[in-house]
């Protein structure tokens, strides 16, 4: 039989080698975390480097044809044009990249400001839409509808309500490309809010992934362009506006619907 003090040593041993175990597996994890953490950053890199040399590339293509008065003189003014909504549309694309790693670093340094109001609803949507829309193919209609008067405000921040709105479009025109993408604004769907949605025709989300695509520089898409930003950044704006952004996992398809839910009379939240 063992003593006691036998007993002692070796529950004490058993004891250190539990915590010895502890310490090893966290500090594991924690490597493999940090190890995961660059191989992700060196992805993200990757990926934004593409990202912002396709719309460079094609902004310098198309505007040394049309400062080339040469080469332009053989072109009809509908080539032109064309080329010209190229170069905008590109622009805007660019913009909209440093506008999410501007907005994600101003959120992480606690800069990111929401500036309370009065907010036109309809008028903020259809702003929004109007900046959207002309990225649209052919086959897809993009369109808005509204259950609330033109006169209808609420105390939001206007600029920070249309970035969600314009977000949600932008990700629609990436994964539609035939049917419609429809921007709806009602009081009924969640009682005592707003609800803005988007909904569209295209390939859609699973399920499983329905809170997935919400983290930062997830992108199950690798075709599209875009950072992996915009929807966290969505998530952010609605929750320091005492709402809610996330997709209707209750859509029965085809594609999905996001959601962005207001408060009737917003504040912001801490």
């Amino acid at each position: 039989m063992f003593s006691a003090l036998s007993i002692t040593i070796i529950a004490t041993l058993l004891i250190a080698l539990a915590v010895f175990v502890v310490l090893y597996l966290k500090e594991r994890k924690k490597s493999q975390d940090f190890e995961n953490g660059i191989a992700i950053q060196k992805g993200y890199l990757q990926n934004m480097s593409h990202d912002i040399r396709t719309p460079m590339n094609a902004i310098c293509g198309f505007s040394q044809i049309l400062c080339n008065k040469q080469i332009r003189d053989m072109l009809s003014e509908a080539e032109i044009a064309e080329y010209g909504v190229v170069i905008q549309s590109n622009t805007d694309l660019l913009s909209t990249l440093v506008d999410d790693i501007l907005d994600i670093s101003d959120m992480e340094s606690g800069k990111y400001k929401i500036n309370i109001g009065t907010c036109n609803v309809n008028d903020t949507c259809r702003k929004a839409l109007s900046t959207v829309i002309y990225r649209c193919p052919d086959t897809v209609k993009m369109y808005m509808t509204s259950s609330v008067p033109d006169t209808y405000t609420i105390q939001s921040d206007a600029k920070r309500v249309e970035q969600v709105i314009m977000n949600y479009l932008t990700n629609a025109v990436k994964h539609t490309n035939q049917g419609e993408i429809h921007l709806n604004i009602n009081l009924t769907d969640t009682p005592g809010m707003l609800t803005f949605s988007v909904t569209d025709t295209g390939e859609g989300v699973p399920v499983e992934n329905a809170e997935r695509i919400f983290r930062r520089f997830e992108k199950f898409n690798t075709i599209n362009g875009g950072t992996g930003l915009g929807l966290p950044i969505c998530r952010t704006i609605a929750t320091q506006l005492g709402g809610e952004a996330k997709l209707d996992t209750s859509h029965p398809g085809p594609g999905a619907r996001f959601i962005f839910t207001h408060p009737i009379n917003a504040k912001q939240q801490g």
